[in-house]
């Protein structure tokens, strides 16, 4: 948690090593690296974290889908005329 939080704080910066980490072999890491760029909340990490909601672990969908929800919300919904 305190790492997530660490990664979260450089901002943009930490983007790259975490959408490699989302292809990690390792579903924990996976699953950390979708909730720290949830934590950071940059729509650029939005298309890939759109392709691991097609993950095989239950975990690493749940925060993929939690980090495109933060994202959306911090964009101010997601640009329909209901949000």
């Amino acid at each position: 948690m305190s790492a997530a939080a660490e990664l979260a704080a450089l901002g943009p910066t930490a983007l790259p090593a975490l959408l490699t980490a989302l292809d990690d072999p390792d579903p924990r890491i996976r699953m950390w690296a979708a909730y720290t760029l949830g934590m950071i909340g940059d729509v650029g990490a939005a298309p890939a974290l759109m392709e691991a909601l097609e993950d095989t672990d239950p975990g690493v969908v749940r925060w993929a889908a939690a980090a495109l929800r933060r994202i959306r919300d911090a964009a101010g919904g997601c640009g329909c005329r209901f949000c």
